[in-house]
């Protein structure tokens, strides 16, 4: 709270916003001897956002430690990378993450490039299942194959979960199925022996 009194009143005289961050720095100040008053500066922050003053009412959330809503109105509005970047600076881990699974449900219903962002995000939340599903969803075969390989030589996935294990069945089967096509055969038979039931299948079509 000292240092965002101390920015607001740095702000020069000859600046547009010096009046509006000169009540800022007294709101401020306010805050910290009255907890009464975060009720109403709520209230003002949502208002802000319904006028169609979203920047306005996110500053004020962060001003009485609403971080996590202000990422949530961010996202609502579509402003997902100032969401993102306000959660990194502010929120701790487990509200951080909650703001980025947000962003990666919202990625993976767009176009590929824009998966292709969404999966970054699960590989830096440790969330190297779903990663793994969104690759195999995108029909990257080849890349899900030496993903989930990765995944497995460094312990990432829990190969005691069901869900996982027919995942990396219809990985490795459907990366054969792949290989086969493009005539390396042998390969092709590993991976059918990776791929379980359905592996096995797909071995006695093609030997």
């Amino acid at each position: 709270s000292d240092r965002a009194v101390q920015l607001f009143l740095e702000t020069e005289a000859n600046n547009s916003n010096y009046y509006t961050d000169s009540l800022r720095a007294c709101l401020v100040a306010a805050i910290r001897s009255s907890g009464a008053s975060q009720s109403t500066i709520k209230l003002v922050a949502t208002n802000l956002i319904a006028n169609g003053k979203l920047d306005e009412g996110v500053q004020l959330l962060c001003m009485i430690d609403k971080g996590l809503d202000a990422c949530r109105y961010l996202q609502t509005y579509g402003k997902w990378d100032q969401a993102a970047w306000l959660a990194k600076a502010t929120l701790d881990y487990n509200d951080c993450a909650e703001v980025m699974r947000r962003w990666i449900e919202h990625l993976s219903g767009t176009q590929i490039s824009q998966q292709s962002r969404g999966l970054l995000l699960c590989i830096s939340l440790g969330q190297f299942k779903k990663a793994l599903l969104m690759v195999f969803g995108m029909r990257f075969f080849d890349r899900a194959a030496l993903f989930a390989e990765a995944c497995l030589e460094y312990g990432l996935l829990p190969t005691d979960d069901s869900s996982v294990s027919l995942l990396l069945e219809s990985v490795f089967t459907e990366y054969a199925r792949y290989l086969y096509a493009i005539g390396l055969i042998n390969a092709a038979k590993y991976y059918c022996t990776k791929g379980g039931q359905e592996g096995k299948r797909l071995l006695e079509d093609i030997s």
